[in-house]
Parts: structure tokens; sequence; C-alpha cells
């Protein structure tokens, strides 16, 4: 047996009435040998934190089709119609993810959340910083891109102009006010803001999406020339839009790519270590 990583694929035979994996040829195999409760972690010489994982998913996925299909909120997928053996196979995307098929059909992606997040990068991602972007650049046809800078100003034509500061954007009114026309700059200088917080990698998404302020982002997009009805480029950051909402391609914790891509990094360090040595580690009185 391979050691498990990224890209690793697998595929076993699954007992419903026992409950139990096999190999598809009936070779020994740790991996099954500890699903099935004969091989303890500490006890194991090939395991390690992917097959943890993988173990908990694979067990996830078999609670969820079973339980959940007598309530009618899940497909009926262990029914013993067709016998009681089941192809469940699979492969592991990354250190967070991994997709599984039973008899050849996709059925299950197992996606956790990383927690492991530095003091500096929580800090990132929670609280105000200086704008990273510094050169302005207009919108691209090409790659249906722009930058929005430090420095750059925009006059909304209705009086009211917003000016890109070093941290924050701020407004000021040069035709006759309104209390109905402030209130709607300032929730439109904090969408604003925040999506150049998110545009550098700075901010969750959820921070400028909030109701008030994302359809005044989305058209202000729209006014620089950018076609929202696709993949675009902001400072960089790939975004789309989804259900009304700008999220970052990709991205599915919300926590910006650049700060959990190093998260995820570090978990998959973790996992690549012997089940064996991290369960002795943990025991272990030092």
């Amino acid at each position: 047996m391979s050691v498990s990583g990224v890209g690793s694929n697998f595929s076993y035979i699954y007992n419903s009435m026992t409950g139990k994996l096999s190999t598809k040829d009936g070779s020994s195999d740790e991996f099954v040998n500890y699903f099935n409760g004969d091989l303890a972690a500490e006890d194991s010489k090939e395991l390690n934190g992917f097959d943890a994982k993988k173990k908990g998913d694979i067990e996830s996925m078999i609670f969820w089709f079973t339980e959940g299909a007598k309530s009618g909120i899940a497909k009926d997928i262990f029914n013993n119609c067709n016998g009681y053996e089941y192809e469940i196979s699979g492969e592991i995307v990354d250190a967070v993810t991994g997709v599984y098929s039973v008899n050849g059909e996709k059925i299950f992606t197992a996606f956790i959340g990383v927690g492991n997040y530095t003091p500096d990068e929580i800090k990132a991602f929670t609280t105000n910083q200086p704008f990273i972007t510094h050169q302005s650049k207009g919108y691209d046809p090409a790659t249906n891109s722009i930058n929005i800078a430090v420095g750059d100003v925009f006059d909304l034509g209705n009086g009211y102009r917003f000016t890109v500061e070093d941290d924050h954007v701020s407004w000021k009114c040069y035709g006759k006010e309104s209390e109905e026309m402030d209130v709607k700059a300032n929730q439109f200088n904090w969408g604003l803001s925040a999506l150049i917080h998110f545009a550098d990698q700075q901010w969750m998404s959820a921070m400028m999406n909030i109701d008030e302020c994302r359809s005044m982002i989305l058209e202000f997009l729209k006014e620089l020339g950018i076609d929202t009805s696709k993949e675009f480029t902001i400072n960089k950051t790939r975004c789309h839009v989804v259900n009304g909402r700008i999220n970052e391609v990709g991205n599915l914790c919300g926590v910006p790519s650049s700060i959990y891509n190093k998260a995820v990094a570090r978990y998959e360090e973790r996992l690549c270590k012997p089940l064996s040595s991290r369960i002795s580690k943990q025991s272990s009185p030092l």
C-alpha cells in the first residue's frame, strides 16, 4: 500500500450488512483493517493523517446516505436492492477536500475548514490594514480586470466624490446634500472600502456583501467597465458573482486565499505524519 496524500486514489468494497470494507482483490490492506477496527492507529506502520481523514469521510458518507435516506433528505444509495456490496472509490483532492463515488457515481464531496491560523494571519483578515495596491490600472477588456488603488478618486456625478486613502475610503459632497443621499453615500463608502480590502486579500468577502452595499458595488463595477456576468479580476484577485454576491473564484471558506493556502499547507504537513507517531506524541506526558 502506498502512503496516502494529495492526489491519492483508492477503491474498496463496502458490505452494507457487515458495515465493513474489503479490498477489491481480497488482499491485506492496513486501511481496511483500520477502518474495520482490526488495527489500532498506534500499531500501524503505514497509515497517516490522510487515512484518518479518509476514514472519517467514508463513515460520514455512509451515515448521511443511510440515515438521511430514512427521512428523505438524502439519496437512498445503500438500499440493498441490488445486493449488499458497493464499490466506494475516491480521490484526496487536497488536505481539506475529498471526492467520493459509489459504484462509479460521484455522490459526495467532503470538505473541512482549516482553523489553524496564526495570530498575524487572523489580524490580517479581521482588522483594518493599509491597502496594498498603490498602482491604479484602468479597465482591461482583454482580461476583464482593473486595479483600484490608493489615490484613486471616483466622482459619481451626483454631487458625491470618493477618495481611496491609505487604509479607508473617504467621501465629500460638493452639491446639495440630503439625509437620504448621505446614508447611501456612507453605505457605498463602506462597500468600496470593503471591496478594496477584499481585492487586496485582507478581508473576507462577507464584509462587502451586506445587502445595503452589494447592489451599489456591482453597479459601480459595471460603470468601470467590468463584466460581472463572467470571471473578473480586481487587484489580482480573481472574482465572480454567485447569487448576487462577489466571491473569490475557487474560495469555499471566505478567508482570503493567500492566507487560507498557508493554513492548508500547514495542515497538510500535519496529515503527512504517521498516525502512530502522532498518537504517541499526543499520549506522551512531555
